[in-house]
């Protein structure tokens, strides 16, 4: 655990236990004698390069005149913005600011696979993404300048958005309580609060760190799909059956033998659910299909992987281990690998580095080299430059 998670000198069991997804905390000097390393030059730099998630949103809560555009930008964009009510907000930012993973490491009092991103909003006056409503924990730290946010609570029971815009903005929001966060100020949210930020001052910038909890809808869907890989092609066989005497019923016995033998393909013993629980989780979100995964020679062939060189991660995908009864299991972009003779610590090791040389981890590790070569064929690792 870091030395000074920035809760206000609260101890992070008493947060998780008290606010976490419970009740927002207002957490003054959550960082004292912060200093931003980061401009606003810096963050459009950011929005204009490809392949980085980055908006701009325009628009007043009072007018309601929202707008969005979506990067990589033209810096001259910039240069032609109005003077008020916009904010530039980009997502990963992590991945591209060398002490951003240095950073994220106060929050790690919350495991890595509740983790989403650090997102960075930089705003003008009165700059703005309207009221709205998120589905995930987030720690809402004030970077420069001040910004006011209002919440709603308790939330509205069914909330509405206004129709016929690019953004989920709430058509009802009333502000329920109000704070004005000055630098090294931190608001923790937890998922469904209603909330309005505002920017009181020229370059605001907030910086947004997410906890996003996957959808039940989508684990389930991830198991289904697991499930139909294991079955097969296999059809219902029903040998021994007795004569129908109603040809248009479903009879009780064809449908206990249905129902018999859904369930059967559907059950899995604890160790198998926990493998697909970690393969789930580690997965990327969006997996390119067509630049990633296409490295190769200078004649197109697939590169091949050279257990000798250093490769750097792709920082998105997860890697997870977990204990199982025969050792550690080690999870990397929806892949598991055992690894019974690795201790917690080395697997925590291997989880967190950002790079490796296969041949280092050959013995500790027999079965990694099929894995990375995998991973190289779909560009989630490259030689580290």
């Amino acid at each position: 655990m870091p030395a000074h998670p920035p809760l206000g000198g609260l101890d992070p069991r008493e947060f998780l236990r008290d606010y976490w997804q419970r009740r927002p905390l207002l957490i003054r000097g959550a960082v004292p004698d912060f200093r931003n390393p980061i401009d606003t030059a810096d963050l459009a730099g950011l929005a204009c390069e490809p392949g980085i998630h980055s908006r701009l949103v325009l628009g007043h809560p009072d007018r309601r005149d929202w707008s969005v555009e979506y990067g990589p930008f033209d810096p001259e964009r910039f240069s032609r913005l109005p003077q008020t009510a916009w904010t530039l907000l980009v997502s990963g930012v992590e991945h591209y600011w060398p002490e951003g993973p240095d950073w994220l490491r106060r929050f790690d009092f919350i495991p890595h696979w509740r983790r989403d991103d650090l997102m960075i909003s930089s705003a003008a006056r009165e700059g703005s993404v309207g009221p709205h409503i998120d589905a995930y924990d987030v720690f809402l730290f004030q970077a420069r300048g001040r910004r006011c946010w209002q919440i709603q609570d308790p939330p509205p029971r069914s909330p509405v958005c206004l129709p016929g815009l690019p953004l989920a903005i709430l058509r009802r929001f009333e502000a329920t309580s109000e704070w004005t966060l000055q630098p090294g100020d931190m608001l923790y949210l937890p998922p469904g609060m209603p909330h309005l930020g505002m920017a009181l001052d020229d370059e605001c910038m907030t910086w947004s760190i997410g906890f996003r909890a996957p959808a039940w809808r989508d684990v389930l869907g991830g198991f289904l799909e697991d499930r139909l890989e294991a079955v097969g092609p296999e059809h219902v066989s029903d040998p021994g059956r007795d004569i129908s005497v109603h040809p248009h019923e479903l009879a009780a016995g064809d449908l206990a033998a249905l129902r018999a033998g859904l369930l059967e393909r559907l059950r899995l013993q604890p160790a198998a659910l926990d493998r697909f629980l970690g393969e789930f989780l580690s997965r990327p979100l969006e997996e390119d299909t067509g630049e990633r995964g296409s490295a190769g020679a200078e004649d197109g062939s697939p590169e091949e992987l050279d257990p000798a060189t250093r490769y750097r991660f792709d920082p998105e995908p997860g890697r997870y281990w977990i204990r199982s009864d025969a050792g550690i299991l080690l999870f990397m972009a929806g892949r598991s690998l055992a690894a019974p003779g690795l201790s917690t610590a080395t697997a925590e090791s291997f989880c967190a580095a950002a790079t490796l040389v296969p041949e280092d981890w050959a013995a500790a590790l027999p079965g990694l080299e099929p894995v990375l070569r995998d991973l190289l064929r779909r560009g989630l690792i490259e030689r580290d430059a």
